[in-house]
C-alpha cells in the first residue's frame, strides 16, 4: 500500500517497523478526534452534491447493459450515462459493470443481474440510497465519505441496510438470498408480506443465508472469498488507493498545521486517512473554531 506523501519516512518498513506502526496507531487514539474533524468536513464539502437531484454514473468494464428510465422500456446503456432515481439496469452474459456515487462508493453488478435504483434522495444533512434487487448478484461498497447516511439494498424477502461497509450480495435462482460482509457491520432483515419478522446483525468475515422457504431464525456463519469477491476486493483497494491520494492533496495544505500542533507523525497520518476510508471515524459533533475558519476560508 504507497504512502502519498511530500516527503517519505527515512526509515523502510520492517519486521520492527510493524511494531512501531502498531505503538503509533494506539497513540493515534489520543490524537484522532480533532485531527479527523478537518478530515472529514474537507471530504463531506468534497463529496457531497449541492443539487438535491441525485444522480449516480455507469461504467461498462466489459459486455452488455441494458436501462429502463421510469415509463420507458428497455434500451441499451452506454457507459458513462447518467443514472436518476427509478432508473432500472440489467447485465447480460458475461458482464462486468458497475454504479458510481458520490465519485467513492460503488455498486458492481455480476453478469445477468438486474437491479432498480429504487430511491436517490438528498433532503438537508441526510442522503439515502436505495437498491432494489431483482435477480443476480452485487458487490456494495458504500464509504462513509461519499456522505451517504442510509444505505439498503431490498428485494421481497430479504433487506441489508448499513451506513459505511462492504458486503456481496447474491439472489440465487430458487429465491435464496445470500449476504456477505467483507467490512464492517450489515443488519439484515428477513420480510415477510413486506413486514420485518426478523434482524439480525453481521460483521466482518460472516455471511448469513435467507430462505424464503425456511421457518429457520436467521443464523451467522463464516464464508469462503469465491473468485467473484476476491476480484472485487482488488478492485475496491485500487479505488481506495485513489481516494487517498486525492483526500491527501485535498488536505496537503494544513498538514503542517496538523503536524505542529499534534505532533502527527507520516505513518499516523497514512493510518488516519485508511481508516476514515474503511469508515472507522465518525465526525464528531463539536468543531474547534480554528477549523471552521480554515473551512470558510477555503
Amino acid at each position: 500500500m504507497g504512502i502519498f506523501l511530500s516527503k517519505k519516512p527515512e526509515k523502510k518498513e520492517n519486521t520492527s517497523n510493524k511494531s512501531t506502526k502498531s505503538a503509533s496507531l494506539k497513540r493515534l487514539l489520543f490524537i484522532i478526534i480533532p485531527v479527523i474533524i478537518i478530515v472529514s468536513i474537507i471530504g463531506i464539502i468534497w463529496f457531497t452534491q449541492s443539487s438535491n437531484v441525485v444522480s449516480a454514473q455507469l461504467v461498462i468494464n466489459y459486455g452488455t447493459v441494458e436501462v429502463k428510465h421510469e415509463g420507458s422500456n428497455w434500451v441499451a446503456a452506454t457507459s458513462g450515462m447518467l443514472l436518476y432515481q427509478s432508473d432500472a439496469l440489467r447485465t447480460g452474459d458475461d458482464t462486468f459493470a458497475s454504479v458510481i456515487l458520490f465519485e467513492s462508493s460503488i455498486i458492481r453488478l455480476d453478469s445477468n443481474t438486474e437491479i432498480l435504483l429504487k430511491e436517490m434522495i438528498q433532503q438537508a444533512d441526510t442522503t439515502n440510497i436505495t437498491i432494489e434487487q431483482e435477480s443476480g448478484r452485487t458487490w456494495n461498497t458504500i464509504q462513509k465519505i461519499s456522505g451517504i447516511d442510509n444505505y439498503e439494498v431490498q428485494t421481497p424477502t430479504t433487506v441489508a441496510s448499513v451506513r459505511g461497509t462492504t458486503f456481496d450480495f447474491n439472489m440465487t435462482t430458487s429465491g435464496t438470498t445470500n449476504v456477505s460482509v467483507i467490512n464492517g457491520t450489515v443488519n439484515v432483515s428477513r420480510l415477510i408480506n413486506g413486514t420485518i419478522t426478523e434482524t439480525i446483525e453481521v460483521n466482518e468475515n460472516e455471511s448469513v443465508v435467507v430462505d424464503p422457504q425456511s421457518n429457520v431464525s436467521l443464523g451467522k456463519k463464516p464464508f469462503v472469498k469465491d473468485e467473484w469477491m476476491l476480484r472485487n476486493i482488488v478492485e475496491d483497494e485500487t479505488l481506495r488507493e485513489q481516494l487517498k491520494k486525492e483526500l491527501y492533496d485535498r488536505i496537503e495544505p494544513y498538514i503542517p498545521e496538523l503536524k505542529e500542533r499534534y505532533g502527527m507523525t507520516d505513518i499516523e497520518l497514512e493510518i488516519l486517512l485508511d481508516g476514515y476510508l474503511k469508515g472507522y471515524f465518525d465526525l464528531p459533533p463539536e468543531t474547534p473554531q480554528w477549523i471552521r475558519d480554515i473551512i470558510e476560508s477555503n
